[in-house]
């Protein structure tokens, strides 16, 4: 795959179809929070101290509710890995390279610092931890209901949901991820359906309950988010939830989602769809990657060169050598009324 921060253009196609109903072998318990705790985000509205629809902060995850996620993450990770079953990193693979100076270590930024008693750091950062317990904190997922998942076969996402007994349809276009994620829906026996399909020819026979996509909007140009968005609302039952993560002022030109006024007109409106929680997207002004090509070991990767003949960076902007980590995630949450 390509780095996170060279998006590569992805479409996503879901044919759906029923899955096999009730939880899923030993499952665990719902990962939902009780509705006290997910009242307050809901209902805060445009107050910064409870905003779920924001950039990504770290102390996030110190929340009690969030640090049990957490710890059933890590659980998930180590049991996957002593039964030789494998789960695509947060760069969407399943191998990634051991050296430190490789994009996807650097991509980490500045300032990274493994979170605490993680599994598997090197594939896992705390980034990716921080998307699913977002989303897990502020949905009320529970088992039997039915989640698309655009872009996340083989991820730990995918894997996490359907181990707490959701009928997740998890859609991808690469080969070898829907291949690996239905050996990992065999292996398990969780109702984890993978399917490698076009967006061009999106068709869902039966609404879902949810429809979630982690960190892939930033891959796809943006006249595709407003096509895709524009069909979300025929994937979702009424009250059905679309919830997302995304790269956050990436510089990148591919990614161009640099302010809460670019959230709202490439997710918001072509949705037609009704923000839940603060109505107007918060940047908590912290940033924690940094872009592989403004890094000072790009020059002996060839990486800016590589950003630069694909079109995401101009000959200037890939020549800067950025001293700061520069960029960060959001997440964003709608429901079909």
């Amino acid at each position: 795959m390509s780095p996170r921060a060279s998006p590569r253009a992805r479409r996503f196609f879901c044919q759906s179809a029923r899955m096999p109903t009730g939880p899923p072998s030993n499952p665990t318990s719902s990962c939902s929070p009780p509705k006290t705790e997910r009242s307050t985000g809901i209902m805060g509205r445009d107050n910064p101290a409870t905003a779920i629809n924001k950039t990504m902060d770290r102390a996030d995850l110190e929340i009690p509710a969030a640090r049990k996620i957490v710890g059933e993450l890590n659980g998930l990770i180590t049991d996957f890995r002593a039964r030789g079953l494998r789960i695509s990193s947060w760069y969407g693979a399943l191998d990634l390279p051991d050296d430190p100076a490789s994009s996807e270590r650097v991509n980490r930024g500045y300032r990274y610092h493994p979170l605490d008693g993680a599994a598997d750091d090197r594939l896992f950062p705390w980034f990716l931890y921080w998307e699913i317990v977002w989303l897990s904190l502020n949905n009320e997922f529970q088992p039997g209901q039915r989640l698309l998942d655009l872009g996340g076969c083989s991820s730990l996402f995918s894997v996490y949901m359907a181990s707490k007994g959701l009928e997740v349809t998890a859609v991808d276009l690469s080969r070898r991820l829907v291949f690996n994620g239905k050996r990992l829906a065999r292996a398990t026996g969780w109702p984890l359906r993978n399917v490698r399909r076009d967006i061009s020819k999106l068709t869902v026979r039966e609404p879902f309950d949810h429809v979630t996509s982690i960190c892939v909007y930033e891959h796809v140009p943006i006249s595709g988010r407003i096509r895709l968005g524009a069909e979300v609302g025929h994937f979702l039952r009424p009250g059905g939830s679309y919830s997302i993560t995304f790269d956050y002022l990436n510089p990148s030109r591919l990614a161009a989602i640099d302010s809460p006024n670019d959230v709202k007109q490439q997710f918001v409106q072509p949705t037609g769809l009704r923000v839940r929680g603060n109505r107007t997207f918060l940047d908590n002004g912290k940033r924690y990657l940094l872009h592989p090509a403004h890094h000072p070991l790009a020059a002996n990767k060839n990486w800016r060169k590589h950003y630069v003949e694909l079109g995401h960076l101009d000959q200037e902007a890939a020549e800067t050598v950025s001293r700061s980590d520069e960029y960060t995630f959001g997440a964003l949450f709608l429901e079909r009324p």
